[in-house]
Formats: structure tokens, C-alpha cells, sequence
């Protein structure tokens, strides 16, 4: 088993909130806001029908609230570009990384 680090040897990093906070519409990640809102302009354009667009962003809120309330980043994570790179972020990994400086 290693030692322990020294105090003098561990790592301190400001954290800043402002910096981490999702930035958010309504309570919903603004990228899945802005999907919503074209979901329900193609249902109303689709379907001639008001009630359907107002269903669709209503059922589109209730599921963006939800996810963006359980995991910010699912959404670009899961989406984006999972064929070409490796992951990074695991939301269910509580043990801190260990940091090499070189």
C-alpha cells in the first residue's frame, strides 16, 4: 500500500459554481430546450394542430426537467460523437482520479 500523501504534497483546486452550473432554460439544458421547442414547431406545422405542439412541449419540458435535474451531461454525453471518442465522465464513479504532473 503507498503512503499517504504529505499535506504539502496534496493538490488544492478552486472550485468556482458558476463555472459548473448547467446553463439551463426553464430548468432544462438549453441545447435539449431548443430540441423541444423545434419538436413541437414540426408537430404543429406537421398536424395543423395546436394541442399537439402544446402536448409535445409539455411531455418534452417534463422530460427535460427530469434529465437535466439527474444528469446535466447525459444528454451531450450520450449523444455526442460516442462512436469516435473514449469516454471520460462516469456520473456513477465516486473515487477521485489520480493526478500525475509531469
Amino acid at each position: 500500500m503507498p503512503p499517504a500523501p504529505k499535506a504539502e504534497d496534496r493538490r488544492r483546486n478552486r472550485v468556482y459554481k458558476s463555472l459548473h452550473r448547467p446553463l439551463t432554460y426553464m430548468g432544462i439544458e438549453r441545447k435539449l430546450f431548443i430540441a423541444i421547442g423545434v419538436s413541437a414547431v414540426v408537430m404543429f406545422n406537421l398536424f395543423s394542430s395546436f394541442v399537439a405542439a402544446m402536448l409535445v412541449f409539455a411531455g418534452g419540458v417534463i422530460f427535460g426537467r427530469w434529465v437535466t435535474r439527474t444528469d446535466p451531461a447525459y444528454l451531450s454525453i450520450s449523444f455526442g460523437r460516442l462512436s469516435k471518442y473514449k469516454t471520460r465522465y462516469d456520473a456513477a464513479k465516486q473515487a477521485i482520479p489520480k493526478v500525475e504532473i509531469h
